[in-house]
């Protein structure tokens, strides 16, 4: 029997609790470990003992009565403990190895750390998130700043009013042994985009980016179509996703794609 067994043995006896194992198999019921059944009480042993000096109780001198029945009871309550001992030795780590050998070992294999980097922009109808390559400095080039500027205008606001980007990435600690899994990359998304919604009230949200829709919208929205717009699943807001202006910067023709999917919501 274990530490922790005992010890619940011990708690459930001060509370007048006895605990029983079955000496016989149960149907249904998982088998007792094997200590149990060569278990012998040290009532038991105490009557075995005092047999023999029943039969030849006449033949020997009278005896204080008491004595000779505290002595065979501690007597009987060794040999008990004693026999419960080499069960235990025996029997305990054959157990453990059958238990070990019957019950599957189940390793969980790391997830991995997903990795994306955003700038995030926020004007007062808009909050713009756009995916950037996750290789490389952080730096937003004088182009990239332009054609940010230019998407801000063509939407119907003013450039003045927007933010300056904020750069969001992941994963946000480098190096770092704390959980940085899927679960906790969306909620640092979340949790940056509830802030920059709390000074406005945007009207939607934008994705700039195919990987974008998972880490704004939740993991079934990993495929967003481009130029798709919908309501976000936990909040009160629309988004509409479609290509990412770095792409726009390499392929021109990419500038018409994102000028026609965001015609939904083209304030003129």
């Amino acid at each position: 029997m274990d530490n922790q067994a005992q010890l619940q043995h011990q708690y459930l006896k001060q509370l007048g609790i006895d605990c029983w194992l079955p000496r016989q198999p149960l149907e249904g019921a998982a088998p007792s470990p094997a200590w149990v059944y060569s278990f012998v009480h040290p009532s038991q042993l105490l009557k075995a003992s005092a047999r023999p000096e029943i039969l030849t109780k006449s033949a020997k001198p009278a005896k204080q009565p008491g004595k000779e029945h505290t002595l065979n009871e501690l007597h009987a309550e060794q040999r008990s403990i004693a026999r419960i001992s080499e069960a235990l030795d025996v029997a305990a780590p054959e157990q453990e190895r059958s238990e070990v050998a019957q019950s599957p070992v189940v390793s969980k294999a790391p997830q991995p750390v997903p990795r994306f980097r955003f700038a995030i922009t926020r004007t007062p109808r808009f909050v713009i998130v756009d995916e950037l390559p996750t290789q490389g400095a952080q730096l937003l080039s004088d182009a990239y700043k332009r054609l940010l500027a230019a998407v801000v205008m063509a939407l119907g606001e003013d450039p003045k009013q927007m933010s300056l980007p904020l750069m969001v990435h992941w994963p946000h600690l480098a190096g770092s042994k704390v959980n940085q899994g899927a679960e906790e990359a969306y909620k640092y998304v979340q949790l940056t985009l509830a802030s920059l919604q709390r000074s406005s009230k945007p009207e939607t949200i934008l994705l700039f980016g195919a990987g974008v829709g998972r880490w704004v919208l939740g993991e079934r929205f990993e495929t967003l179509g481009s130029g798709e717009l919908i309501l976000h699943p936990e909040a009160n807001i629309s988004c509409l996703g479609t290509a990412s202006l770095s792409q726009a910067l390499q392929l021109p023709d990419v500038k018409r794609q994102i000028w026609a999917e965001l015609q939904p919501v083209v304030r003129g």
